[in-house]
């Protein structure tokens, strides 16, 4: 009975594609809620409402406006910088026998035949949807073999799914906001693990000898759980803006020099969606906006509903972990 629970662990934890340590478990919140938890949690939430007063205060800058209109004139590419991105995300798990993420595997051959329809149906734009179909297949899969809990990792897949099958029907203009709101539910639970099992990314940072930049391990595994929840709260209600894409497209690349050709493979389709945010930006006013007229509720709004997101997601994380 250990050795089933221990191997459900190991597949469990995002962490798995780079540790050995595979005995862990989300801790109750009484050990997750510290005095260092709730510092960050009012830094973070302090941070967003920042930039809810600032988004717009910040495109008026002439510099700021000439590298949005210079990246405007790559909208249009958008479709195809998605079907190759994704292709190529997709190629590499097929050359290294994985499907979806680095270390899902099957001994099924038409998991591997499915995987392959998914690429060559990227080919063709009207195809998109059989990819997208495709796609579907795999992630129900990763769900039965893998279970809910780890396939919400890899949350953005249902939000690439959307996209491949309204690509060219007349609701296609809900496609980027239903791709960033799946991508945000994937960063954010992802974070969860380093609240909720901080101890395993802390074995990892000394495993690899990650610099911490001045901080203890321990607070900068908090820290980075924190920030990885504030761009996945500003993803999914429209604070993101394309330097934050960037600068987090850019963490990744650097984190490909410590953890390698792993990493790669796991975060190519990522990258894709990130650079797909910085050429497209946000197309449509942020959801405090459209809702809320006054900066004051738009504030209360970005903050608020983070602070009951986080705690929410906290709950279902420690809950799911056990069960």
């Amino acid at each position: 009975m250990y050795g089933i629970h221990n191997k459900w662990t190991e597949w469990m934890l995002h962490v798995k594609w780079f540790t050995d340590d595979y005995d862990w478990n989300p801790q109750p919140f009484s050990k997750v809620i510290t005095p260092t938890f709730w510092f960050w949690l009012v830094f973070t939430m302090f941070a967003l409402f920042l930039v809810t007063i600032g988004q717009q205060w910040m495109e008026r800058f002439s510099i700021v406006r000439s590298v949005h209109d210079s990246l405007n004139k790559f909208k249009r590419y958008k479709l195809t910088v998605l079907r190759v991105g994704i292709g190529i995300g997709l190629s590499l798990q097929l050359f290294t026998g994985t499907y979806l993420a680095p270390k899902m595997v099957s001994n099924e051959w038409w998991v591997y035949a499915v995987l392959v329809v998914a690429i060559l149906a990227l080919f063709h734009r009207r195809l998109l949807p059989v990819s997208g179909a495709a796609l579907a297949v795999l992630y129900i899969k990763a769900i039965l073999s893998y279970g809910l809990f780890l396939s919400l990792d890899y949350a953005f897949y249902p939000g690439i799914i959307y996209v491949l099958f309204v690509s060219d029907r007349p609701w296609n203009r809900s496609a980027l906001p239903v791709l960033y709101v799946w991508m945000g539910i994937s960063l954010a639970w992802v974070a969860m693990e380093k609240l909720t099992i901080a101890k395993l990314a802390c074995s990892l940072m000394h495993q690899y000898g990650i610099p911490t930049l001045g901080f203890t391990v321990e607070d900068f595994v908090l820290i980075s759980a924190f920030i990885e929840m504030g761009l996945a709260w500003a993803f999914m209600v429209g604070l993101m803006n394309r330097f934050s894409a960037l600068l987090l497209s850019s963490v990744f690349m650097l984190t490909t020099s410590v953890f390698g050709f792993t990493e790669i493979v796991g975060h190519t389709i990522v990258h894709t969606l990130l650079l797909i945010f910085i050429i497209m930006g946000r197309e449509e006013p942020s959801l405090p906006t459209r809702i809320h007229r006054s900066m004051v509720l738009r504030c209360l709004f970005v903050t608020v509903n983070f602070g009951i997101m986080i705690f929410g997601l906290m709950a279902a994380y420690i809950w799911m972990g056990h069960i």
